[in-house]
């Protein structure tokens, strides 16, 4: 059966113009007649339905916006391409929300773009006379989108039911399952629904892309799209990852929603569903956790397991002594290498919840005791564990802690009777950048052109440590650093912190930490 086409628009030479520029039967379409506007559309519909319409925006009586939500609710079979001039682009992007499938710019209109338009709009309608295309499931297939909602939901939570499945889900022997995510800047007039049903007309795919499947709105923010391969190809999971992302932009630009996709490994039959439905969530929260919203995530993705190693001990002492001396520079830093580790090791958004609070209680055992009452005015609406556990992407997570500890160093400087000595700032400084080379309080005194015994007691006022103290403390944090992260030997670790005495410096390390290097790269590498 060919395809009807209606045209309305108010001028008459532009009727006049596309109706002859195409031999209609030839091409394969019925000319089912024009109309001035909406409301001469519409009557003139009442005994011809057509299967495409082509409508201008801008017309009297009833403008073409009017008239496409009209033929949406009587016609909702009918495809919808717009007619559009350059400066109505606001108004076409009102169109494409109401789910209009194409526009056309009047101004540049081509015979040969029309009519490869037209026939694009009507491989859609044969592929949803002749096959369960990915649309929503209407009445004439014999049963409601809800059912397969229903249907699928039990296998969620249930094992699996072969005997309740819908007969018309007809999986291939390849299929994939989708999740997708929608987030919306503004609804459709208030409509939910119709929201969903113009993202599910975006997301159609034509027949030569050689899928098809089912759209099941599975939950209100959440699409979930069968999909069975006519033939796989090595390229396959490239392609459909290529494919929901045309999808992302389109539903962002023409509708206003923010898609985020994930997408399973390929499965062979219903009993799969189940684990296909949680592969291609997993791939999403990770993905997205990483990487951010509005992408396509394919099932494994990639990941580590090496969470451990985030914030390894020698790095946990460091970040204290920076806690403890309100060492903002020190803070930053620490804070990007967690964040760095936590984006290379990529794990579980699980485990990396586990992080963040273990990260939080570090902060709050160091600052909460002098702080008490800044905590409890940020907890004040609820306890911040929960939005750590509310963390829907890692950046976000950084953002956060670098607020906590920038507003935590204020705090504590507010408090503070007087900063730190400007010279002791700088010895510090000075110390961390050279702590490989010899230093004694006396070349230190004379840096800083002060008495020594004045320095020293001034020192450990400012930092709580005697000189010497502090400096062994800075040389072991990074031996146990690299003794958990490199093979390096002891002896070479010694000289590189700066000590030639391998007893002497195994001795130190003991005393500090509290277990010999050995046994302490044994205990943070296994």
């Amino acid at each position: 059966m060919k395809p009807k086409i209606m045209l309305v628009d108010d001028e008459f030479l532009v009727r006049l113009g596309i109706k002859s520029l195409i031999d209609w039967e030839e091409q394969g379409f019925v000319y089912a007649g024009d109309a001035p506007d909406g409301e001469a559309a519409l009557a003139l519909m009442e005994g011809n339905v057509p299967d495409i319409l082509l409508t201008d925006i801008l017309m009297p009586n009833m403008n073409g916006l009017e008239l496409i939500e009209a033929v949406r609710k009587r016609y909702p079979a009918t495809r919808i391409i717009v007619l559009s001039s350059h400066d109505e682009y606001e108004y076409v992007r009102q169109a494409m929300k109401l789910g209009v499938d194409d526009y056309i710019l009047k101004a540049s209109l081509k015979p040969d773009e029309l009519l490869q338009l037209l026939h694009d709009t009507a491989r859609k309608i044969s592929a949803v006379r002749l096959e369960p295309g990915l649309r929503e499931l209407q009445d004439d297939a014999g049963w409601q989108d809800n059912d397969l909602r229903a249907w699928l939901e039990r296998q969620l939570g249930e094992p699996f039911d072969e005997e309740s499945a819908p007969d018309p889900l007809e999986l291939g022997t390849d299929n994939l399952l989708i999740r997708l995510r929608a987030e919306s800047a503004g609804r459709i007039a208030g409509d939910r629904r119709l929201e969903r049903q113009t993202v599910i007309n975006l997301l159609e795919p034509e027949r030569s892309s050689g899928l098809r499947g089912f759209a099941i709105p599975l939950k209100e923010d959440e699409l979930v799209l069968l999909l069975s391969m006519e033939e796989r190809k090595a390229s396959e999971p490239d392609r459909l990852k290529q494919l929901c992302e045309d999808w992302i932009r389109r539903a962002k630009r023409y509708v206003g929603v923010s898609l985020t996709a994930g997408i399973s490994r390929p499965f062979q039959g219903k009993a799969d569903i189940r684990k296909a439905y949680f592969e291609a969530g997993e791939a999403l929260r990770r993905g997205s956790f990483y990487e951010g919203k509005e992408k396509a995530y394919a099932f494994p993705g990639p990941a580590e397991e090496g969470g451990a190693m985030i914030l390894p001990e020698a790095e946990e002492q460091v970040l204290k002594r920076a806690l403890e001396e309100e060492d903002a520079e020190s803070l930053e830093q620490g804070l990007q290498g967690f964040f760095d580790r936590m984006l290379a090791a990529r794990v579980t958004v699980e485990r990396s919840v586990q992080l963040f609070l273990r990260l939080f209680h570090l902060i709050e055992a160091k600052w909460k005791p002098v702080l008490g009452d800044w905590f409890a005015e940020l907890e004040s609406e609820g306890p911040l564990y929960k939005q750590i556990v509310a963390f829907e992407e890692l950046e976000e997570a950084r953002r956060w802690f670098g607020r906590l500890l920038e507003d935590g160093l204020q705090r504590l400087r507010s408090r503070r009777p007087e900063p730190m000595h400007d010279d002791i700032r700088e010895l510090v400084r000075y110390m961390k950048a050279n702590y490989t080379q010899e230093l004694t309080l006396r070349q230190a005194a004379e840096r800083v052109n002060m008495n020594e015994s004045y320095l020293s007691t001034l020192f450990k006022k400012e930092t709580g440590l005697g000189f010497i103290e502090y400096l062994n403390q800075l040389r072991m944090d990074k031996a146990a650093q690299l003794l958990a992260e490199t093979n390096m030997p002891s002896y070479l670790i010694a000289e590189r912190v700066g000590y030639e005495n391998i007893n002497y410096f195994g001795r130190l390390f003991k005393k500090t930490m509290g277990l010999s290097p050995q046994q302490y790269r044994v205990k943070h590498q296994s």
